[in-house]
């Protein structure tokens, strides 16, 4: 039985999602509360599998919640997001701070939110939290040798993937000789404010990819959400509306995998990180067999274990890397 505290200040949203939830025997609504201060309260009262965070709320703002939440009893949160300007860019600095993934209240269906609670009941999650001492870490580094040559770095992820691309891509320096490109699952518009967030706290520009955009070094694109990104030349990406490619998802990571791996084949760095599901495995392959070098995020520093997962029980990566230690292998690998 996954216990669920509900946080939002309309009594309507907190009746629509409670029916939501408890549609799914295994599920139960073990409280409500109105606004920050009392998701806090009740949070520490009640110890919820999974809370489910408003944005914006009065008295205490749902990314002010979430803060507190991780400080004073750390559990796994879904926040349920307007579309609002103010809503994605706190949705985004939320997802920082440790929530594990969001909802759209215009796509707030029962199946989508049964299925989020589910994966992230299961998943091990508390990465912000439970993993603060990491003395026991096994991550398996098989280091290239000092002469590299990659001319990009790829980097795919999903759930997870806005907090743990804030934990790599500021500490990424100028020096890198390399475009850095990301696929991270993501709804039109969110894509925007996360590339925006990242440039605030970043050494090197972090951007929202364009169609056809050139490539410069020491420079971070990220792909507009709902779109998939093609490598179809050195030194350029193109962006395909998602009815053109047969991808559940859009980013498609494999889509960016593949096609990385065709153009810069031994010059590609690929890095899969935090996310549920699969993605990415398919075009690790093909981008393995033409010689790309990859880098799996390591079990213990995932929110969910599912995209790396899949690379390494196939055998298809060179190293597993810590998530603190990501930024590093690719200053170190990417330098001159």
């Amino acid at each position: 039985m996954i216990k669920i505290l509900i946080v939002d200040d309309s009594a309507f949203m907190r009746v629509k999602i409670r029916s939501m939830l408890e549609s799914d025997p295994n599920m139960k609504v073990i409280g409500v509360a109105r606004n920050g201060f009392e998701a806090v309260e009740k949070v520490q009262r009640y110890k919820p599998d999974v809370v489910t965070m408003d944005i914006l709320m009065p008295r205490m703002s749902g990314i002010e919640a979430v803060e507190m939440i991780m400080q004073k009893c750390p559990t796994p949160i879904l926040l349920i997001s307007s579309l609002t300007r103010e809503s994605m860019e706190q949705t985004i600095q939320a997802l920082e701070m440790g929530a594990i993934d969001y909802i759209q209240k215009d796509q707030l269906q029962p199946q989508t939110l049964i299925e989020k609670i589910n994966a992230i009941a299961q998943g091990s999650m508390l990465a912000n939290t439970q993993r603060k001492n990491r003395q026991n870490t096994q991550a398996h580094t098989l280091p290239r040798s000092a002469n590299n040559s990659f001319s990009i770095v790829c980097i795919g992820s999903s759930t997870g993937g806005p907090k743990a691309l804030a934990e790599v891509i500021p500490y990424i320096q100028p020096a890198i000789v390399v475009p850095i490109v990301i696929a991270q699952h993501m709804p039109p518009l969110f894509t925007k404010f996360l590339a925006q967030r990242l440039n605030s706290i970043s050494k090197i520009p972090v951007t929202e990819l364009e169609n056809n955009q050139q490539l410069l070094p020491a420079h971070v694109y990220i792909c507009p959400g709902g779109m998939n990104i093609a490598i179809e030349k050195r030194g350029h990406a193109f962006l395909y509306p998602k009815e053109k490619f047969n991808y559940t998802y859009s980013p498609s990571v494999d889509l960016l995998m593949k096609t990385a791996g065709q153009v810069y084949g031994a010059g590609a760095l690929c890095i899969i990180m935090t996310g549920m599901g699969v993605d990415g495995l398919e075009g690790i392959r093909e981008a393995k067999k033409l010689g790309s070098y990859v880098i799996a995020q390591s079990e213990s520093t995932c929110t969910i274990y599912g995209m790396p997962r899949a690379i390494i029980q196939n055998n298809l990566h060179d190293e597993i890397a810590d998530l603190e230690n990501i930024a590093d292998r690719i200053n170190s690998m990417c330098s001159p």
